[in-house]
């Protein structure tokens, strides 16, 4: 046998996503705390790139506001916040309740009380702390004492009297106030003013590391009373806002948690001109889309909207994707980790999508499911409550295909205890 060579001509085809093509994927699947961490190490690199944060420092107190008027008492039984008329109670008879296991002695639970009568909606300190501690009677260290007593309390941030302060506590809780956080929240000015190369020499970090800690930065809660009843993942402003409009519900992107850019011609390299430029567009190529999708999903959505879980539509990447025009991989990138603040609380917009059970082509979200599983058993014959078998049967009926142990999982996610603990005579579970 002998051995031939020779030369040969094909064709292949393939593929090449280029630098700027996976930035901008990068750009699309970040939520608004990652993308000013993107921004703010960009711009560290290019003098034609202005990034403007938006301040999420609340509301500085107005000269001769009161405080809220609300006083817990001193043995933490929250009788009297329970009655308050103001915004949050829940974080007011948090407050209450926390007080009486934090402060022991009179004379600082008297203090204490005056600190969270000053309490703002969203958790910070509403007056000088020398103010309260003459409104008191006490000297300025005694009300530090309590106050640093106070601010161990959950969730981390109460209390604090500025942003800086407010951040710390969240970090402290995490184990994450490193040095170059420390140096980042002394400069908070220079951050809001989008000032990176001079962030990165005050800081001694690199442009990556400059973007992962103003990306840890923004995911910080700096309301933490605000959000109180949400859950921890939760608590950090969100990155669209929806509300009901008299056409019907509505969607908008949240300008307080969205970067700006600008580009400015400061001499630099044309290179550096068009990288900004791209920057500038890509930005608004991404707001367009993640605008774009939400609008789609609150539309699809708005059953829920109106009447709650039970009514939430299983939506999935393709549906959405042959709907607006897109391909798959760009929905999924769209939805992972952005946060919607609705009138029913803030939600990931993940939640919109199908995660638990099965419907016809679609999938249940384990809410949807929930609130039917609290529905069917809340509908069910007092003497003989349903068992999980039976609860699979009437999902089975109304072309929901779950397994028992799913129903079991669910149902005790819920609250819900099993039939033998709902009544005499049901079946076991």
């Amino acid at each position: 046998m002998r051995a031939v060579t020779g030369l040969g001509l094909g064709q292949k085809m393939s593929v090449q996503m280029s630098q700027a093509m996976r930035q901008a994927l990068e750009y699309l699947q970040m939520d608004s705390a990652g993308l000013c961490g993107a921004l703010v190490a960009a711009a560290a690199d290019n003098p034609c790139l202005q990034v403007t944060l938006p301040d999420p420092e609340p509301d500085a107190p107005r000269p001769g506001r009161a405080p809220p008027r609300w006083r817990p008492q001193a043995g933490g039984d929250g009788g009297e916040a329970e009655r308050m008329a103001n915004a949050a109670p829940g974080l007011h008879a948090h407050v209450a309740r926390q007080i009486g296991l934090l402060v022991r002695a009179p004379r600082e639970a008297a203090i204490a009380a005056v600190l969270a009568e000053a309490l703002e909606p969203s958790g910070w300190l509403g007056a000088p702390l020398a103010g309260l501690a003459a409104r008191a009677g006490c000297t300025l260290a005694e009300a530090e004492a309590v106050l640093a007593r106070l601010q161990q309390m959950e969730p981390a941030g109460l209390f604090a009297r500025t942003l800086a302060e407010c951040l710390a506590l969240q970090l402290a809780e995490r184990e994450a106030l490193s040095a170059p956080m420390q140096r980042l929240l002394e400069n908070l000015p220079l951050l809001a003013r989008g000032e990176a190369g001079k962030l990165q020499e005050r800081c001694g970090v690199g442009a990556e590391d400059l973007a992962a800690l103003v990306a840890q930065l923004r995911r910080l809660d700096p309301k933490p009373g605000a959000h109180f009843g949400d859950a921890p993942e939760l608590r950090r402003a969100p990155d669209l806002i929806v509300t009901r409009a008299a056409d019907g519900w509505q969607v908008a992107l949240n300008r307080e948690a969205l970067p700006a850019v600008s580009v400015t011609d400061q001499g630099a390299s044309p290179g550096a001109l068009a990288t900004a430029k791209w920057i500038a567009r890509t930005l608004s190529r991404r707001n367009r889309m993640v605008l774009e999708v939400a609008a789609h999903v609150v539309a699809r959505q708005q059953a829920f909207l109106d009447a709650g879980p039970a009514a939430l539509v299983p939506l999935t990447c393709a549906e959405v994707a042959r709907a607006l025009g897109y391909h798959d991989s760009t929905i999924s990138r769209v939805r992972s980790g952005l946060l919607l603040q609705t009138p029913r609380g803030m939600l990931p917009m993940e939640a919109f999508f199908a995660r638990t059970g099965s419907r016809g082509q679609g999938r249940v979200p384990a809410p949807a499911l929930r609130a039917l599983l609290a529905e069917i058993i809340a509908a069910e014959p007092a003497a003989a409550p349903l068992g999980d078998d039976a609860l699979v049967a009437v999902l089975a009926g109304r072309g929901i295909a779950v397994s028992r142990r799913a129903v079991a999982n669910h149902r005790a996610r819920a609250g819900i205890p099993p039939a033998r603990d709902r009544g005499k005579g049901g079946r076991t579970s």
